[in-house]
């Protein structure tokens, strides 16, 4: 299998890890992304904003690619504290469908700037929002989208409040006794992963969907 590239992924410790990523792995995914933005109705025209690190490229290149095969229009900012301020910006002066990827560092650069969620998040149908930032939305009156890196998998939910889901096809989702989520993939791959213990604790309703705990 020729490599794409290298991922990064957090484990159960919050040891950044490394895995090769195939180039079968991420063209699958990139098929299967124009079906996981069709649940959160992103249509052609439409905006998506998505919040995340040059680390979780392996994550969210096929969300971005898969952004462009259904028509819609993208902007991409780094999920950070630093980029609250582009951020604003961007979700003022446009009309987004949908904001994936909102960080606690995200939030923790609106609270300093004095920005109030519902100003920035609250135009914006579709919020995705991750373990930690999560919980701040909603204790702010909002109705965020769970999104959440599982490891190397992409699971986003296709309700607000709803749970979490992943490619069926491609990954499986198991809770340890201490409500750690291990995830196994199902397809071949460059790296193979084999109830490997991620950072994110949940409950699975079924094997390929999940709803977090709120953050440790």
């Amino acid at each position: 299998m020729s490599l794409w590239g290298i991922g990064q992924w957090i484990d159960d410790r919050g040891v950044r890890r490394t895995w090769e990523v195939g180039s079968d792995e991420i063209n699958r995914a990139i098929g299967a992304a124009p079906n996981v933005l069709a649940g959160i109705g992103l249509e052609r025209g439409a905006r998506v904003l998505y919040c995340s690190m040059l680390s979780e490229a392996a994550q969210f290149w096929p969300l971005v690619v898969g952004a462009m095969l259904r028509g819609a229009q993208l902007s991409c900012a780094d999920a950070t504290a630093a980029e609250a301020p582009r951020i604003a910006m961007f979700t003022r002066q446009l009309d987004y469908h949908a904001v994936l990827g909102v960080t606690p560092e995200l939030l923790d650069g609106l609270d300093e700037l004095g920005h109030p969620y519902h100003e920035i998040f609250g135009p914006t149908p579709v919020v995705g929002a991750r373990p930690g930032a999560y919980e701040r939305l909603v204790a702010a009156g909002l109705k965020p989208h769970h999104f959440v890196l599982v490891g190397p998998a992409v699971a986003l939910a296709t309700e607000p409040g709803g749970p979490a889901i992943v490619d069926e096809h491609e990954w499986h989702l198991d809770a340890e006794p201490d409500g750690v989520v291990a995830v196994t993939s199902r397809r071949d791959r460059s790296t193979r992963f084999d109830h490997t213990r991620t950072a994110i604790t949940a409950s699975i309703p079924s094997p390929d969907r999940l709803t977090p705990t709120p953050a440790r």
